[in-house]
Parts: structure tokens; sequence; C-alpha cells
């Protein structure tokens, strides 16, 4: 399966794809764990910006960064019978970019024309208050380009308009513990043999 994990800057979506990983570990299930930005070169370009592009710029430096991580991380880990973990895809793109006046369905619809679908999106929805506060602790207080409350609050309405069917939307306020034991108990479901 490829599982992928979103939500709005401090929801916990990657404090979720590691505690999946170590569960998918301890159990022998193959897995890839992963992320966007990725770690090539436009994906570690992306991660060390201090200031944002144009948000057409910014838009196609993701898709970019996308086809090439879909090319050299998830492509080969399907094809060699792994799970995906993937901390972050297209519908970040979407919301984050959306966010800036970008018209968010055409963005999943570019992105869905050149990258595969993911079989399950686990969207972890918080407040953006609790957000900015689990990123003050963890960072002391520095926070990234992308995380500021008025540019989150929109991201966040955004995610909220998302209808798909692959998306299952997790209360991110409750314990890492409890989430993760519904994310388990839904891969279970799906039938995802992890005992």
């Amino acid at each position: 399966m490829f599982i992928v994990f979103e939500g709005i800057d401090g929801s916990g979506k990657s404090a979720q794809a590691r505690l999946l990983a170590n569960f998918f570990e301890s159990r022998g299930v193959p897995f890839v764990l992963t992320r966007e930005p990725s770690d090539g070169i436009v994906g570690r370009k992306l991660r060390s910006l201090v200031s944002r592009p144009e948000r057409e710029e910014e838009a196609r430096l993701f898709l970019e960064d996308r086809i090439d991580h879909v090319k050299a991380i998830i492509s080969p880990a399907m094809n060699a019978g792994k799970h995906v973990i993937c901390d972050r895809y297209y519908y970040s793109s979407a919301a984050y970019q959306g966010a800036r006046g970008l018209d968010p369905v055409e963005i999943l619809n570019k992105n869905r024309s050149v990258v595969p679908e993911p079989d399950v999106v686990f969207l972890l929805v918080v407040c953006v208050e609790t957000a900015l506060k689990r990123i003050s602790q963890s960072r002391s207080g520095t926070f990234s380009v992308f995380e500021k409350q008025k540019d989150l609050e929109a991201v966040a309405n955004i995610y909220c308009s998302f209808q798909d069917p692959v998306i299952i939307r997790i209360d991110g306020e409750r314990s890492m513990v409890q989430i993760s034991a519904e994310v388990v108990s839904f891969l279970e479901l799906k039938g995802i043999d992890v005992r």
C-alpha cells in the first residue's frame, strides 16, 4: 500500500508516520518511510528556503520534487513489494499553494496526471493554535517560512474541503498512542497483515 500522512505543520503527521514505520519494523512488514519535500536536489532546496518564492514557482518546485521522488523512491519500493509510508504528498501542495491563491483542484488534477494516487491518506486534524504550540515547544520557538498562523488557518480550511474517498480524517488533538492505534486498526481492516 501507498500510505500518506497529511495535515498542517504541527499536526503530528511526521510522528505518526514514524510510529507506523516502527510498528511495521517490529512485525517484519516490508516498508519504506519517506517524506516530502524529499531528500533529492529540489527537495533539499525547498527545505532550505528562508523565504517563499512566487506561488507558481513554489507549486512548480514541489511538483518537480514529487515527480523525482516517485521515480527515485516510491515506485521502486512499490515494485519491490514494500509498503510506502510518506509524510506529505500532493494534498500538501493543494493546501499550501492553494492557500496562496492557486486553485487546489487544479493542483490535485495536475499532480494526479503525472504521479500515482495513494491508497490511503490519514489527514490529522488539529486547530492551528495547537499546531503552533507544538511547533514552538519542539523547536524552541523557531518557525519555518510555512508556519505562520494566518497561512496555516487558510491551509487548514483547504484541507477541510477535501472530499476524496481515500482520505481518512483523524482527530489529531488526541494522544499519539490513540492516533497510532486508530491508524493500525484501519490498515488491518484494509487487509494488511501486521501480526
